[in-house]
């Protein structure tokens, strides 16, 4: 039988009446010395357990949902103001006109409609570099293109707008949060193995200890076999714990914990 196979639900049941000094399995405990020098070890691993238990952000979902809003805007906007600047180059009477509006378009657009297929930091950093490239008569001859209530200059103000918020919103979605990964829920989970081992090792090595191993040992050792049974018989409606340490027989073994996205 092995501890790794409890999930940490069965592990905070089983040290949780170990680390109370009103249950008498803390009281038992106590009582010996080879055991009661492990208490704090077995108290820290169990608070831990309890702590280090990873958590979905809530605000994910939603910043996630920003995010396509934004890039679905740039996306448009970039669409938009492309499409005005063909106009713009088809319309033009005069070779110069033509000219004029060729050299604008290539410079807010250098490489055309592929701007929107950029990272979001990219095309954050693309139209801040666009909008650096027009002169002050650039400006003027853009702002005297309407199109309704708005100017061709409007449009590409409220593109740069769009695009520094979407290169803002990714940076915040992307920054890691502070709540305890994985790999944290991990560890805790070896390091209870580690202490509880030595427990039982400690409870092992005493004698006249039938009441520690009636009361303390049995009941844990019952959860060991029921776990080891979901392993064995198919059907079983309860899964085994998703972060498993390594076979503890040993208090020193353990595994590294699971990868990072």
């Amino acid at each position: 039988m092995a501890l790794k196979r409890l999930t940490s639900g069965e592990m905070i049941h089983t040290t949780q009446t170990w680390v109370d000094p009103k249950h008498r399995h803390q009281q038992l405990l106590s009582a010996v010395a080879e055991v009661a020098v492990l208490l704090n070890h077995l108290e820290r691993a169990h608070q831990a357990l309890l702590t280090l238990q990873p958590v979905t952000d809530p605000s994910a979902a939603g910043r996630a949902r920003a995010l396509e809003d934004l890039a679905a805007q740039h996306d448009d906007l970039v669409r938009a103001i492309y499409a005005l600047f063909q106009v713009q180059i088809h319309l033009a009477q005069q070779f110069s006109d033509r000219q004029s509006w060729l050299r604008l378009r290539d410079a807010v657009f250098p490489e055309g409609l592929t701007v929107i297929t950029r990272s979001y930091a990219d095309e954050a950093g693309q139209a801040a570099l666009a909008m650096a490239r027009l002169s002050a008569d650039d400006k003027d001859q853009l702002k005297a293109a309407t199109l309704g209530k708005d100017s061709m200059w409007g449009l590409l103000e409220r593109y740069g707008q769009v695009a520094q918020k979407l290169g803002e919103a990714a940076t915040a979605h992307y920054t890691p949060t502070v709540n305890p990964r994985r790999a944290d829920a991990a560890d805790a989970r070896n390091q209870w193995i580690r202490v509880v081992n030595a427990v039982l090792a400690s409870i092992d090595m005493v004698p006249h200890n039938e009441e520690l191993l009636r009361e303390v040992v049995a009941p844990l050792r019952e959860v060991e076999r029921r776990a080891d049974r979901r392993r064995t018989v198919p059907g079983e409606s309860e899964p085994a714990p998703s972060l498993t340490p390594t076979p503890a027989s040993a208090p020193a073994e353990t595994t590294p914990p699971p990868s990072e996205r």
